[in-house]
């Protein structure tokens, strides 16, 4: 792959994991307000933290995809290394910005961290789920056309 066809890759890829960052984080603070009754409320900057952080964990999602245009490593440890690199930035984070409840003991906060896990392999099973599909037709496209 070449230099500028990789780096379009990355930002194509940056741009989707922002909006699923940002869709989610604005998901999620309307479902606690609407389970609050309308009166979620945060002070200072929090809200401008938070939204920063969701901008930092798509960007962290999205820029290690680069690993998939070195055509030296082997599927599963170019996806190794995207899904690692994401998730402890996106830990990194959640820490930082209060999204893991460290004050109120350790189950919520393994729940919290679980949670987040468990959302980023569910995006990550689906997105590859269209990927392999969009290749297969391509493929069955493409055959069709050597026939």
């Amino acid at each position: 792959m070449k230099k500028n066809d990789g780096i379009a890759f990355m930002i194509q890829r940056t741009k989707t994991t922002v909006a699923i960052s940002s869709f989610l984080f604005l998901l999620s603070s309307l479902i606690t307000d609407l389970n609050m009754g309308g009166i979620y409320s945060v002070s200072g900057y929090s809200v401008t933290k938070m939204a920063l952080g969701s901008l930092g964990i798509g960007l962290g999602f999205g820029l290690p995809c680069i690993i998939y245009t070195n055509e030296k490593l082997s599927h599963s440890v170019q996806i190794s290394v995207h899904m690692l690199t994401g998730c402890a930035i996106m830990l990194g984070i959640a820490f930082l910005v209060g999204w893991i409840p460290t004050d109120k003991g350790l189950l919520p906060s393994l729940l919290a961290i679980l949670s987040m896990l468990l959302t980023a392999f569910i995006i990550a099973v689906l997105t590859y789920r269209r990927q392999k599909k969009l290749a297969e037709r391509i493929n069955r496209e493409l055959e069709q056309r050597r026939s």
